[in-house]
């Protein structure tokens, strides 16, 4: 697979306009990182990985890996790009069942190398290779998930790993209930749960638990996006780019410092990116 290299013109006289531009590649700044030649530094070692199909090495693909179909790739960046603001053409793509296994339609990769860059490597299962849909899943919708996936591979999120790459999908039950998923143990406790409870009722404990936590953490980010709809921004761009402990902040009323402080790159990027028109 032979992807465009991401060109991102670099103008001394204005940091920013390189950040905006990378930033519309998938290049996040997330919140954990360092200063303005850092970032770019990481950012042009992830650009000299793209050089190859996989980073330096590592394994080759998978025997089975084919290319996407036409126009999944299109499609996928799309709606990201509608959704968030990101084109991640550079984000390898690939069909093989071999990575995704029998039961699951996409898988995200993350290949480190010894120096320190990263490469996000997507599967989607071989069934794609003559459907656009499988065990439920578009294929369109799929790579989208997993593109979301791959920009946030540095984000210290825990609470919210699978609701941003939900909300790529028409179906509102996986756009409210998706994040349910993000980790296997939250279904297994709520689901043997309600099963124990028939012999012995005290086990209900464990599916109210679960589902007061996720009540919470639904309740929070809806919060979170009132607040940053009132400072004039677009909420799901924004929160995107935010960690946990952000998204906590705004639901209770507060601004973090990357809405707040004078000077911070992040603010200045969210207020020339995503302010609503």
């Amino acid at each position: 697979m032979k992807l465009p290299i991401p060109d991102i013109p670099n103008d001394p006289g204005d940091p920013l306009d390189w950040l905006c531009r990378a930033d519309k590649l998938g290049f996040l700044l997330s919140p954990v990182d360092g200063s303005l030649e850092e970032f770019r530094s990481k950012v042009e070692e992830m650009r000299q990985e793209l050089h190859f199909e996989l980073p330096a090495g590592e394994p080759e693909l998978p025997p089975d890996a084919a290319e996407l179909p036409p126009g999944i790739r299109e499609k996928a960046e799309q709606i990201v790009f509608d959704l968030y603001g990101i084109r991640p053409s550079w984000v390898l793509a690939y069909l093989s069942t071999r990575e995704t296994g029998r039961f699951s339609a996409g898988v995200t990769a993350i290949y480190l190398t010894d120096e320190g860059p990263w490469a996000p490597v997507i599967f989607l299962s071989g069934a794609f290779r003559t459907k656009t849909r499988c065990r439920g899943y578009d294929a369109a919708e799929t790579l989208a998930h997993e593109m979301v996936h791959a920009v946030r591979a540095d984000f210290p999120s825990e609470a919210y790993d699978e609701y941003f790459p939900c909300q790529v999908h028409k179906s509102r039950f996986r756009r409210a209930a998706g994040n349910f998923f993000r980790k296997w143990y939250i279904p297994v406790l709520f689901f043997c749960g309600l099963t124990f409870s028939v012999l012995r009722p005290e086990f209900l404990i464990l599916p109210l638990l679960v589902l007061l936590r996720e009540l919470q953490l639904s309740a929070r980010i809806r919060s979170a996006a009132d607040k940053v709809r009132e400072i004039g921004l677009r909420p799901m761009p924004v929160l995107l780019r935010l960690s946990d402990k952000e998204i906590k902040m705004l639901a209770r009323g507060k601004l973090p410092a990357c809405l707040s402080e004078s000077g911070s790159l992040r603010r200045d990027l969210f207020f020339r990116r995503f302010q609503a028109r």
